[in-house]
């Protein structure tokens, strides 16, 4: 499998293995949008969807019509409910899946970034997607995806890029720069064109890349954010402690975006 390193250049990984696990969500909006992104993913790897036993809503196996219309169609291996408990932790050590998709902590505050949440903690394990209930799950023809050339960008644009496949949509590639000089949008290019190398090309068609210039990268995302229908963008790369002091983008957009955001938190590398 293809990669993007932090620096912005193509690197080597092993493709990832086993079902994609679909977490206990209870709210109705944030688990159509959960399992809508859930089947995407799993049609996209080619693998099972495990889906929570413990949801308040019906689960995608005994009712398609908790998925979107636009996903009935697609195709994964198999979807079979999974007992969860209160903790995510030892189904994800028993199943051993390539994703997780779990709602956001949305009770989550600025002296809470202090302290790991559960995405965080779980992806020591495995590639995990936070999902909200913010807008609706009605049919999606616009995904933004932030690229700043961190470890959580590829998960963001294979995410995109499977949900965007499930809802024949586009995607713009959003890349911020500061300044309008030849370095700045070399630099800018060489990052949006390693995240595009990743992509096949039949899904490329489908993909368009973006150099925008600004001085505060978070609010020129945020803003963007709201002419979209989804946003999916990396995890922070610092720790806790870090972003608590300087500020987070993605927290940022994460709590002012006006549109459904899904962060995407890639497997520690071992």
């Amino acid at each position: 499998m293809i990669g993007v390193s932090e620096t912005g250049s193509i690197t080597e990984e092993y493709p990832r293995i086993g079902p994609c696990l679909l977490g206990p969500i209870s709210e109705e909006t944030t688990y159509r949008r959960a399992a809508s992104v859930a089947h995407a993913l799993a049609t996209s790897r080619e693998c099972d969807l495990l889906v929570s036993a413990e949801a308040e809503v019906a689960d995608t196996a005994d009712n398609p019509d908790s998925l979107p219309e636009s996903h009935r169609d697609g195709h994964c291996s198999q979807t079979s409910p999974v007992e969860t408990e209160l903790s995510l932790d030892p189904v994800v050590s028993q199943h051993k899946p390539s994703a997780l998709v779990i709602e956001r902590d949305a009770k989550q505050h600025l002296i809470g970034e202090l302290f790991s949440d559960c995405a965080e903690r779980l992806s020591s394990k495995t590639d995990v997607l936070t999902v909200d209930g913010r807008g609706t799950t009605d049919r999606i023809a616009s995904i933004l995806v932030p690229i700043a050339g961190g470890h959580h960008s590829q998960l963001a644009v294979e995410t995109a890029v499977a949900v965007a496949r499930a809802n024949d949509a586009a995607v713009d590639l959003f890349h911020v720069i500061e300044s309008d000089d030849d370095e700045s949008h070399d630099r800018g290019k060489t990052v949006l064109n390693s995240a595009l190398a990743t992509i096949s090309e039949e899904d490329a068609e489908r993909v368009d890349t973006w150099l925008y210039e600004a001085s505060d990268a978070t609010e020129a995302i945020t803003e963007q954010s709201s002419y979209y229908d989804l946003t999916v963008m990396g995890a922070p790369t610092v720790g806790p402690l870090e972003r608590f002091v300087f500020g987070s983008t993605t927290k940022h957009v994460q709590r002012e975006a006006d549109s459904p955001v899904i962060v995407a938190h890639a497997k520690d590398s071992e």
